[in-house]
Formats: structure tokens, sequence, C-alpha cells
């Protein structure tokens, strides 16, 4: 019987949890990072939750009362009669999707970080992601390039042009 180190055989060192020394103001940048998608994710749960509650339903249908109960869908006999279902289901559904990735996607816990003094990134630093930068831009423009060859069109977006979501748009036409 061979002998090995009894704080691994308990559990206590387990392969891959060495540490590794990461700068002060990376650390600092991952939990402020961490914070601001936590705060992300309750901002979406709850607007996810305002379109629910606004979704209107026929009378008796199950989903009107639990997020897990399925609204009354609009086919009856393999033949689609929207006035069947309840009016707002699609929406309800799509809420539900949003609701269900903030919910998962959230981190479980995340406090404010202190706030603390802010240091600038060094000129290396900073260099080394203007680098990156734009090895992602040639990257990119060689992408275009080859889907400009292979006859794929590319999207043209004015430079100083905001571009809006197909959401906004179509809320904008309905008001």
């Amino acid at each position: 019987m061979s002998h090995t180190d009894p704080n691994k055989l308990m559990g206590y060192t387990i392969p891959g949890d060495q540490k590794v020394p990461i700068p002060v103001r990376d650390w600092s940048g991952m939990k402020r990072a961490i914070w601001r998608s936590k705060s992300l994710a309750e901002i979406t749960e709850r607007e996810a939750l305002l379109i629910l509650g606004k979704c209107s339903h026929l009378e008796g249908c199950p989903g009107a009362q639990s997020e897990t109960e399925p609204c009354f869908g609009a086919v009856r006999f393999g033949v689609e009669e929207p006035e069947l279902g309840c009016p707002d289901r699609e929406l309800r559904m799509s809420a539900l999707v949003i609701l269900t990735a903030a919910r998962q996607l959230a981190p479980v816990s995340a406090r404010r970080p202190a706030d603390e003094p802010y240091f600038a990134p060094s000129r290396e630093y900073f260099s080394d992601v203007l680098a990156t930068l734009a090895s992602a831009q040639a990257e990119n423009d060689a992408m275009r390039a080859l889907l400009n060859s292979a006859g794929i069109p590319l999207p043209t977006v004015e430079d100083d042009a905001p571009v809006a979501s197909p959401q906004l748009t179509q809320h904008q036409e309905a008001t």
C-alpha cells in the first residue's frame, strides 16, 4: 500500500487549488465587475417580474398565479386559433426566459466593494490593452473582408448614428 498525503486524503488540499499572485488592482476590478453583474441581474429580474405582472390571461389560466405553470395555448385540433389562448402568452414566455437567465447568471453573493482610491494603469498595461484592441480590430476587418469576398452582405452603420434594437423599434411603433 502506498503512502499518500493525509491532507489530500481528507480533502484539505485539492489539485488545482494553488494560489496565484495577482495585483490588488486586478482583484479589486474583478470584485467590482462581479458586484456590477449582480446589480444588473437584480435590475433585469425586477423588470422581467414587472412585465410578467402586466401580462393579461384568460380566466382560470394557471400561468396567472405561477411562473412554472403554462398559459392556455392557442391551438385546438392542430389549428392555431389565437382567440383561444392567453393574449400575452408569447410576451410572458419571453419575460420568463429573461427572468430565468437573470436568476441563473447572477452571482450568488457580491457585496459592494469599499470605495478605494483609483490608481491609473501603468503605461505597459495600457499599451497592452491598446495592442489587444488593435489586433481585435484587425481580426474584425479580416473577417469582414472574408464575408465580403464570399458575397455575404455586410450591415452598414453610419459612424455617428445610434443603432436601435428591434424591440425598441417595435415598442416605439406600438406607442
